[in-house]
């Protein structure tokens, strides 16, 4: 009878926790009742939520530490209790927290624990490192943003991104209605800059528009995809050294386990294209891969509006590139002869390698090259730069490769477009090569003369004498300086071009803060406004009893009691006069009050 009473008066108590809520934002947890109206029905956000929570707990093998910032009235706090976290939820608003430690109590067998503060404060003071596995922070950072600055917000989670596993955020967008959106930035993932993978699980309404806002996944030590999370030793933002931002950033590559996960990015929309295309076509090949090449294998792949990925396993080796940039020994013949083997193979089905460069040939410890770069294997026999002709493509491949100088791709590749560059034996293949018809050009005759290599004859007064050996010389030494121009002119235009990056950005910042600074202004000059009109309002009621007490006065002084009794008032001040005048000489003559 006693426990049926507390439940009763825990109810009710509940119930008016909820009923002084300002906002019913979130359903209450296991409190239907409750549930009915709320702004946001939450469920559809839990699904995504619980998915990741139950593989990283696989992946833990253990229960996990959760930090729920801007916990709300506990909905998702409780919801992953309930699945055996340690769950410590934190809100900057009493009344929230009051209800969410109703509700513990409620369900005490759950370890959970519910906190009143700011989330910036909890952030940078409370939360250590490897304190919590997952973190949440849904629709919440907007605000702070507003307050404080996108800046100071991606510093704060850059700070967070080291402290836990991984977290999950719901991110407002800069297009929404509300009066914080002017000061989002325009890409949401920018504030999520200080984590290395950043997925997109789903899109979610909200009470306020129709505009859905992404739910990311966020981690430094695990990337996320297709149910299944995989340990990262090692990332990087560009698939090669000499990449730079040819991407636009778009791209992000991934290695631990012995597996290597390609993540690009669809939102960007001068590469959106070449990265769907590039995900496709290695999707497709690696599916079906011709006989004579050898590929990894394809363990997983996906897409979705913005973002598209593939995880397959890593093959062993290293990027040519990078051992001639390192000056590291390799077999140029071997790793020619392997190359070109499988151009013949790829050629036999009609198949063509549109980007055949030094930093997409893998060497093994034992010498030998494969082709990777599948996404570039095309059924166009084309290059996907100057010179266009794949033949003429391989060429410069076999100079850089011979003389072990690779360069940068832009403006233009290297120059090397003629036999004549090439050193001995490989100028003779070429040349030979190069004395067919361009009808007649095929990878198929180029490896049957590379096997004939050693037994060509040159005739090298004929090939030092032409008139077209020094024209192709000329022509190419001309390039090549034009080249060497352009570049300076590009080196000294991305430099203006980040100085000017920079200053825009201060000057975005400032624009920002004075934003602020005016919005304040002006709220305080509403406020003001509205206490002159109070004071008005007083003002003028003190006016009206000032006048009333002047004719209460007026009234006074010219009534008959007033003048007759004048004499005694007066008499009444001269014997006052004289008592303080008796005062002063008895303290002068005796030396104390009386």
């Amino acid at each position: 009878m006693e426990l049926c009473m507390s439940d009763e008066r825990a109810s009710s108590a509940l119930d008016g926790l909820v009923a002084a809520l300002p906002e019913h934002y979130q359903p209450i947890f296991g409190h239907p009742e409750h549930s009915a109206a709320v702004a946001r029905e939450c469920h559809d956000r839990l699904e995504p939520i619980i998915r990741v929570y139950k593989v990283l707990e696989a992946k833990l093998q253990r229960p996990l530490r959760v930090l729920d910032l801007g916990c709300a009235q506990g909905f998702f706090s409780l919801s992953l209790a309930e699945l055996g976290a340690t769950v410590h939820g934190v809100d900057y608003f009493d009344g929230n927290v009051a209800v969410c430690n109703a509700l513990a109590e409620e369900y005490r067998e759950l370890e959970i624990s519910f906190q009143v503060a700011r989330i910036e404060e909890v952030m940078l003071d409370q939360v250590g490192p490897d304190q919590y596995d997952l973190v949440l922070g849904l629709s919440v950072f907007h605000h702070i943003v507003y307050e404080k600055g996108a800046h100071a917000v991606r510093q704060m989670l850059d700070d967070l991104a080291h402290k836990v596993v991984g977290g999950i955020f719901e991110l407002a967008l800069a297009s929404e209605p509300p009066y914080w959106a002017a000061a989002q930035p325009q890409e949401p993932r920018q504030l999520l800059s200080g984590f290395a993978f950043v997925h997109e699980l789903a899109q979610h309404k909200t009470h306020l528009s129709g505009i859905p806002r992404p739910l990311y996944f966020a981690s430094n030590r695990y990337w996320y995809l297709n149910d299944q999370v995989v340990a990262f030793d090692s990332w990087q933002a560009y698939p090669h050294v000499l990449a730079q931002d040819v991407h636009q950033g778009t791209r992000r590559y991934y290695f631990g386990e012995g597996l290597i996960a390609k993540f690009f990015r669809l939102d960007h929309a001068e590469v959106s294209m070449a990265n769907l295309d590039e995900h496709r076509s290695e999707v497709t090949f690696l599916r079906a891969p011709p006989p004579g090449i050898k590929v990894p294998q394809l363990l997983m792949e996906g897409r979705h509006e913005h973002e598209v990925w593939l995880v397959r396993e890593l093959l062993p080796g290293e990027l040519l590139v990078d051992i001639i940039r390192d000056g590291k020994s390799y077999d140029v013949r071997l790793a020619l002869q392997d190359v070109l083997t499988q151009l013949v193979a790829l050629e036999s089905v009609g198949l063509y390698h549109s980007d055949l460069r030094a930093w997409n040939v893998l060497v093994n410890s034992e010498g030998h090259a494969q082709l990777i770069d599948y996404g570039s294997i095309a059924i166009a026999a084309k290059d996907c730069v100057w010179p266009y002709n794949i033949f003429l493509a391989f060429l410069i491949f076999v100079y850089e490769v011979s003389t072990g100088r690779v360069g940068d791709s832009r403006p233009l590749r290297t120059v090397a477009i003629s036999p004549y560059r090439l050193d001995q034996p490989y100028r003779k293949w070429m040349t030979a090569f190069w004395s067919y018809p361009t009808s007649r050009w095929s990878f198929k005759t180029m490896h049957q003369l590379f096997e004939q290599m050693d037994s060509l004859e040159e005739d090298d007064e004929f090939v030092e004498n032409t008139p077209l050996q020094h024209w192709m010389q000329a022509i190419e030494d001309a390039m090549e300086m034009q080249m060497s121009l352009v570049g300076h002119v590009q080196r000294q235009q991305q430099q203006i071009e980040k100085c000017s990056e920079e200053k825009l950005s201060k000057l975005f910042h400032m624009q920002a803060h004075a934003d602020k600074a005016l919005a304040r202004i002006d709220e305080r000059l509403q406020a003001l406004k509205s206490e002159f009109t109070q004071l008005n309002t007083i003002l003028a009621q003190l006016k009206k009893s000032l006048s009333m007490r002047e004719a209460e006065s007026v009234e006074v002084y010219s009534s008959r009691s007033w003048r007759t009794t004048l004499p005694r008032r007066v008499v009444d001040r001269l014997i006052k006069q004289f008592r303080r005048m008796i005062r002063k000489m008895h303290d002068l003559i005796i030396g104390s009050p009386l």
